[in-house]
């Protein structure tokens, strides 16, 4: 079973969407990050070529960045979970896993940092901590066993890949 980790593409300036007198939950990608995710959707079909859903945080960034992803993989499902917000603890994203991916095989999470860092290395190590940077529009993959049986420190990284490999 494998776990495809993507962060969110290039999103507005959090300091500047703050001065609109908006929720940072709703700060849209920009132009550039939406093209930069284009072109990254484009090569990653060569490794990634196909998934079964894609989860991503309701955070708008987030969602929009799921939402490019799906027009790479057509006809997938996009699930909406609060369990990808950042403040969300890796606990409960763990939880879902094992809750909601029985019927899956290759789940794409699509998120926000330190989030989604600190997720994989808990899948990795244990340990809530994290030792990964994930750039934006960086991924990387985890395999386990099972996700109706994934432990904390079961995982097993197969790749990281920094978006600057695909400029």
């Amino acid at each position: 079973m494998e776990i495809i980790i993507v962060r969110h593409a290039l999103a507005e300036e959090r300091e500047d969407f703050a001065k609109k007198g908006l929720e940072d939950q709703f700060r849209p990608l920009t132009l550039k990050g939406r093209k930069r995710m284009q072109k990254i959707c484009v090569q990653m079909k060569d490794f990634v070529k196909d998934v079964d859903v894609i989860v991503t945080s309701p955070f708008t960034r987030a969602a929009q960045t799921a939402q490019i992803l799906a027009q790479h993989y057509p006809g997938k499902k996009i699930l909406e979970i609060p369990e990808l917000v950042p403040q969300s603890p890796p606990q409960a994203l763990l939880k879902w896993v094992r809750t909601q991916g029985r019927g899956y095989k290759r789940m794409m999470f699509v998120g926000h940092e330190p989030h989604l860092s600190v997720f994989a290395c808990y899948m990795l190590s244990g340990k809530a901590e994290s030792f990964i940077d994930l750039r934006k529009s960086g991924i990387l993959s985890l395999e386990l066993e099972t996700f109706a049986q994934a432990n904390a420190g079961g995982a097993e990284l197969m790749y990281s890949i920094p978006p600057k490999i695909f400029d």
